[in-house]
């Protein structure tokens, strides 16, 4: 879809109001971020100078790519990496894209057209991310035919590579969206300023962060395309790649597990497991489900029938058990019997923690006439699926009679592990321990970043962890 003359006349328009309130709305937004909400950087001054001589050396347009968090992320990120020293280049100040219907639909009318008169003025070209309509699909092209022609012009702008706030916390690298390759394509002479931003109280997607929160910043510039690359996705995998890579290198200064993950099986054999069911397990104690399932779920539940109820509803429950010990890792602790704090879709493999709006990604390793056993993963990694293998490995078998099955999964654990990697010496470099109640790996005596996780049910016993 061609820009008409008139599209293009306003975007000069734009520009041009935008270049005069420039010093003036680089200083509220400093001003904002240090006074009214207490931010911090961490080492500025290093990161600017480093990223700033990367910039001064291209002569070309700059798409500005960034993980996403919070409502305010854009704002955050130009403060960031743009001194006020720097203002008065206008080329290089970015125009960005923000989804339209979070912010331009906001409050009451003096509101809105406040929010609408600042993001105007902040270069704003607003995308329409929902709807598969005629309509919506015009919108967003001409939203992308704006930014390339801006970037033809030798201009920057800012995109998510992500196509909106990432509702783990975590940046997947193996979830590229193509629009960033295609746009890299598109206007080949450009270069991408790989970001990622955040704090370490930064737990979960929010409007914005908490107040007093001090930011690290890891960054770097890129090529947009290299030779040969005419494949979108390729293109985008890259550049997933990078902003992995420096997601990975900021986590290595967090004093947080980076790593968070959880598993739980189910021995469907045990007599336990079918006390509060019908006898031929289609049907539940009515009372006993509400405490355990969400309306969602338990609609989902009333579904099914005979001993397909019996199984959904402990599915449910072993993803409900595994995501428990993933949030714990992150520090998020869900009260006993607070079932309904975590909201399981069997379908898209996914869990949300109600309260954060956090979510989980679910994969049932083993689903079979015995047993259940499902992984849980916030973050740290990707989880896997039939097609492509993820960063968490897991191991589950019958305990030997006679042997219990907790005691078992801790001895077999550290077999396992060792199992997986030679590096490691064997189990006897390796120990378990504790820290806050979650178990924990020692390799050498030091605790190891792998987010082990252990579970027991009737006959079974089963073990995962993750390195990444």
């Amino acid at each position: 879809m061609a820009l008409t003359p008139e599209d293009i006349q306003s975007l000069r328009r734009q520009r041009l109001i935008s270049r005069a309130v420039a010093v003036p709305l680089s200083l509220f937004v400093a001003v904002t971020a240090r006074l009214r909400f207490r931010y911090g950087l961490a080492d500025a001054a290093r990161l600017r100078a480093e990223i700033w001589a990367k910039l001064d050396a291209h002569d070309g347009p700059v798409i500005w790519a960034a993980n996403h968090l919070t409502l305010i992320d854009s704002f955050l990120v130009y403060w960031a990496i743009f001194p006020l020293s720097r203002v008065l280049e206008d080329r290089l100040i970015p125009w960005s894209t923000p989804e339209y219907t979070n912010y331009y639909k906001l409050g009451g009318p003096f509101k809105a057209a406040f929010i609408r008169a600042l993001l105007y003025c902040c270069r704003c070209v607003p995308f329409l991310r929902g709807g598969e309509d005629a309509a919506s699909e015009a919108w967003r092209q001409k939203a992308y035919d704006k930014c390339v022609w801006l970037l033809r012009q030798g201009g920057s702008v800012f995109v998510y590579p992500e196509a909106g706030r990432s509702r783990s916390g975590w940046f997947e690298a193996r979830r590229p969206k193509d629009f960033l390759g295609r746009m890299a394509i598109d206007v080949p002479n450009a270069k991408i300023l790989c970001v990622y931003l955040r704090a370490d109280g930064q737990l979960a997607t929010t409007v914005r962060p908490p107040e007093g929160s001090v930011f690290r910043v890891r960054c770097d510039l890129i090529d947009g395309t290299r030779p040969g690359e005419t494949n979108p996705r390729e293109v985008s995998q890259r550049l997933f790649d990078r902003i992995a890579a420096l997601q990975n290198e900021w986590w290595r200064d967090c004093p947080l597990p980076k790593n968070c993950a959880g598993n739980d099986v189910v021995d469907l054999k045990a007599p336990l497991l079918q006390e509060n069911f019908s006898e031929d397990l289609s049907d539940a104690d009515p009372e006993w489900l509400e405490r355990h399932l969400t309306p969602r779920e338990l609609a989902g539940l009333r579904a099914k029938s005979g001993v397909e109820f019996f199984r959904t509803f402990w599915r449910v429950f072993a993803a409900k058990e595994a995501c428990h010990k993933a949030l714990a890792r992150a520090g998020l602790t869900i009260p006993n019997g607070a079932f309904c704090e975590l909201e399981v879709d069997l379908f898209r493999r996914k869990a949300a923690h109600v309260p954060t709006g956090l979510q989980l990604d679910l994969r049932f390793t083993d689903d079979d006439e015995d047993k259940l056993h499902c992984l849980a993963v916030l973050r740290g990694g990707f989880i896997g699926d039939e097609t492509a293998e993820g960063d968490a490995v897991w191991d589950v078998c019958e305990a030997p009679p006679g042997v219990a099955p907790g005691a078992f999964a801790r001895e077999r654990a550290l077999e396992f592990i060792a199992s997986c990697n030679d590096e490691l010496g064997g189990p006897t470099a390796l120990a378990l321990s504790e820290d806050g109640g979650l178990p924990t790996v020692l390799w050498r005596g030091k605790p190891q970043d792998w987010s082990l996780t252990l579970s027991h049910s009737g006959r079974y016993a089963a073990c995962a962890f993750m390195v990444s």
